[in-house]
């Protein structure tokens, strides 16, 4: 059986379509609940940080141990009911995910530890743009550019917000355009990619 070009072509446009929307359909079905998760744990700490000060550590520790316990247990549970893309098992992909999270804050704090920012809002803007960071390479690593976007469109909100914003509207301006980003994507990918 012959083909012509324009045939094979076709062809192989129809299959990368496909792989497309699968890879947004998976992304949809894991993705946009822990996104939304966290664009919640964001805008309801950084509102805490705005009006109880005195509150802050306990209250970001408090939040994101919540969202890292469920952060675990989710994507536990994806592992035990099986992965929906299959990936050679020598590749141990999803613990190699998990120890890059996991280093990377470990180092934050080791950074913390060497850079000991003056203030709270230069500490928070260091961390936001450390994690926006990771989801960029995230982004790279995998070809899911929506992780990649939302890394740099967080980053630049965050330098604005650090730079420009007043001081006493940082956590104003960071619970909508940081965590609002955050849960926006998810919630965008919860609708529209399915």
């Amino acid at each position: 059986m012959d083909i012509s070009e324009k045939e094979a072509r076709d062809s192989l446009d129809q299959i990368q379509a496909v792989a497309c929307h699968t890879r947004r359909t998976i992304a949809a079905s894991y993705d946009s609940s822990l996104l939304m998760m966290w664009g919640l744990i964001w805008i309801a700490a950084f509102l805490g940080t705005h009006f109880f000060l005195r509150w802050v550590w306990w209250i970001w520790m408090i939040l994101c141990g919540i969202g890292a316990i469920v952060t675990f247990f989710v994507c536990w549970s994806q592992f035990r009911s099986g992965n929906p893309v299959k990936v050679p098992a020598s590749e141990k992909i999803g613990w190699r995910i998990f120890l890059f999270w996991a280093l990377l804050y470990v180092y934050i704090f080791i950074w913390l530890s060497i850079l000991k920012p003056g203030h709270g809002i230069q500490l928070n803007a260091f961390i936001c743009t450390a994690v926006m960071f990771a989801y960029i390479v995230t982004g790279l690593w995998f070809k899911c550019y929506y992780m990649l976007w939302l890394g740099i469109a967080v980053t630049c909100t965050t330098l604005l917000g650090f730079y420009l914003i007043p001081a006493s509207y940082y956590c104003f301006w960071m619970a909508p355009t940081g965590g609002g980003a955050l849960f926006g994507t998810g919630l965008y990918m919860r609708l529209f990619w399915k």
